[in-house]
């Protein structure tokens, strides 16, 4: 496929860009918007990427599995790896992704790890593919969404610290690789890698009713190895993670449609609306139909 054929796919889906695409995807640094009910990649080796939803739910097929992507996490994309995707939606759905020119995170990298003026490329970190909502990155995503008209500057800035950011989520990878219950680091990291196929299954199918022998299954180990190695991985257990993607979907809802809350309970697999309620206010420090006022007041 020709390097252009995404950036196309983009445009005739009504793309609006935040720098000109006259060269190559990889030869700098660009920033893509995209809005669309229908929108179609195959096979797209890209350079090192973002993908972030603004709006709806989008799945990114890579290594013949998909990978589900909201207002509440992102994905980090190699360079060179090939990922398609079909979005097929009845409302628009709006993603914002940012391609960053080949090497350009290795030299960021070699800054921060050296000091010097001239410091030789660093080669290219190890980054997961799915993340959940944090403090950094997903924010600085937002923040680039929401300003559309911002200067050359301020955008060079933000490639900059973006690039930092995806750094800091390498090292803070490393850390979780390290706790993984096994004695030699080559093991530890493929238990990480394994666990991790575990969490995207989960963002997948937050509202199903799953139960741990599926998603471990998804892992390739057993229900009490993949249970333990999940709960160091990411602070929490398999049910209190996937509590916390629902109850995220569940205020998504509540700011975006008007289904009542017991609707919204069961849409995001809550089996009672009394107990989500409950679970919402401790998870966000007010009820749902507070959620929903502030969301309408401002």
């Amino acid at each position: 496929m020709p390097v252009l054929q995404e950036v196309h796919s983009y445009q005739m889906a009504g793309t609006s860009t935040l720098n000109s695409l006259s060269a190559p995807l990889g030869t700098h640094n660009a920033i893509l918007r995209a809005r669309s009910r229908t929108h179609v990649v195959r096979d797209f080796a890209g350079p090192l990427s973002v993908k972030s939803v603004i709006a709806g739910t989008v799945a990114w097929r890579i290594g013949g599995r998909d990978l589900v992507v909201d207002r509440d996490s992102f994905l980090v994309l190699h360079d060179g790896e090939p990922y398609s995707m079909n979005i097929d939606s009845r409302t628009p759905v709006a993603t914002l992704c940012v391609f960053f020119q080949h090497g350009f995170a290795e030299s960021v990298q070699a800054s921060l790890a050296h000091g010097d003026i001239d410091s030789e490329p660093a080669t290219a970190p190890f980054l997961g593919h799915l993340h959940a909502k944090d403090d950094r990155i997903l924010p600085r995503m937002q923040a680039i969404a929401n300003a559309p008209e911002a200067g050359r500057l301020w955008m060079d800035e933000q490639y900059l610290l973006l690039a930092r950011d995806l750094l800091l989520l390498d090292r803070d990878l490393r850390r979780r690789i390290g706790l993984m219950p096994a004695r030699r680091p080559s093991t530890r990291e493929e238990l990480f890698r394994r666990v991790r196929r575990g969490q995207e299954f989960l963002h997948a199918n937050a509202s199903g009713d799953l139960n741990l022998s599926e998603i471990a299954r998804q892992s390739c180990l057993s229900p009490y190895h993949f249970h333990r190695a999940f709960t160091r991985a990411f602070g929490k257990t398999p049910h209190q993670y996937r509590n916390d993607l629902r109850l995220a979907q569940a205020r998504r809802l509540l700011e975006t449609t008007e289904l009542t809350v017991t609707e919204i309970s069961g849409a995001v697999g809550f089996q009672s609306a009394p107990s989500f309620s409950t679970l919402f206010r401790q998870s966000f420090g007010v009820p749902p139909t507070a959620a929903r006022k502030l969301s309408n007041s401002r």
